[in-house]
């Protein structure tokens, strides 16, 4: 049933029974308020695919690109001419990174790489001890970096200052990541209650037996596709509720349906406010609800550009890793913006 036909499902209140007159207000109420609601719903389920679509490919580049950058903080660890506590200072940062990293996702490699940079451990000082220069923690004088280095490593430094943020919110991201996966709670509670009434072998009429076991099976594509609307829309059309029907039915029976469109405007809303949460946490919004379309839109363009920046930032901080003057001018800046 699409939305045109709810909008049409109004019931002019009965001016003879005050009682019936409230119960069909409370009807037509409900009929705006599952279309709008409806409308709601498919609108953030437009925007959630957008916003994977959008940003999701670029935050895939982002963690390949962090995942090269632990690794190159641990090549630039081997250059000669750092001293001891600059070598300890990358061992610092290649263990925060690849701490942050691994809460993302399992990695081998990184799972090695931390085993070599663990604090204290002999396999994070052989070889480095020997390139050390002679001057021991003295470091020696250096000529001033390029400018556009200069302020690439400001840059950096402030991103260095967001990391420990993002190690806080890695957990959350994946436990975010595991429920999309699963079926939600009201498409699942809506799919048993339509269960249960089209059941086709509690229904003795042959004809009627016909009609629910073709809903059930369109339920059991819905559900199948986790169609939330399509459910809904079945299971109203279930209770076989139409504008004639609704001419002459009985306060009891209209109570019926009245409660059937509340369950449905519940389910609903329960299900858009989970959709925004995980729509505002992945942008980094407040959690609220209400949140319109237009500015969702702003902030999927806005997250996408945001990290397309940080990949670019990022790419060139880990080709200046090669570079060791380059190299000591950022682990200063670093230390600078730490303390």
């Amino acid at each position: 049933m699409s939305n045109a036909a709810l909008q049409s499902l109004q019931i002019q209140p009965c001016a003879t029974d005050p009682v019936l007159a409230q119960q069909q207000t409370r009807f037509n109420a409900l009929v705006r308020q599952l279309e709008l609601g409806r409308a709601a719903l498919a609108g953030w389920k437009e925007r959630i695919d957008r916003y994977h679509q959008a940003v999701e490919p670029v935050r895939r580049e982002l963690h390949a690109a962090w995942r090269q950058w632990a690794f190159a903080l641990d090549h630039a660890g081997l250059q000669p001419g750092l001293t001891r506590a600059e070598r300890a200072q990358l061992d610092e940062l290649l263990r925060e990174a690849t701490t942050a990293l691994l809460e993302v996702e399992d990695d081998a490699g990184l799972e090695e790489l931390a085993r070599r940079h663990e604090e204290g451990s002999s396999c994070a000082q052989s070889g480095r001890e020997d390139a050390a220069d002679e001057a021991g923690d003295e470091e020696l004088p250096e000529e001033d970096p390029a400018q556009d280095w200069e302020q690439q490593a400001a840059r950096a430094s402030a991103q260095r200052a967001e990391w420990a943020a993002k190690r806080r919110t890695a957990s959350a991201r994946k436990r975010r990541q595991q429920a999309a996966q699963e079926v939600s709670r009201s498409l699942r509670d809506v799919y048993r209650r339509l269960a249960s009434a089209l059941h086709p072998d509690r229904e003795p009429d042959a004809r009627q037996r016909g009609r629910k076991t073709a809903l059930m099976q369109q339920a059991n594509q819905a559900y199948a596709e986790g169609n939330l609307l399509a459910l809904l829309e079945l299971q109203l059309q279930a209770e076989e509720v139409d504008a004639a029907h609704l001419a002459g039915v009985d306060p009891r029976r209209l109570q019926h349906y009245v409660t059937v469109l509340q369950e449905q405007l519940t389910d609903l809303q329960s299900e858009t406010r989970r959709l925004e949460t995980g729509f505002r946490a992945a942008v980094g919004v407040a959690p609220g609800w209400g949140l319109q379309p237009r500015r969702a839109d702003r902030l999927i363009s806005s997250e996408a550009q945001r990290l397309r920046g940080e990949l670019q930032l990022l790419q060139r901080q880990t080709r200046l890793l090669g570079d060791l003057e380059a190299t000591k001018t950022w682990l200063r800046e670093v230390r600078s913006a730490r303390h």
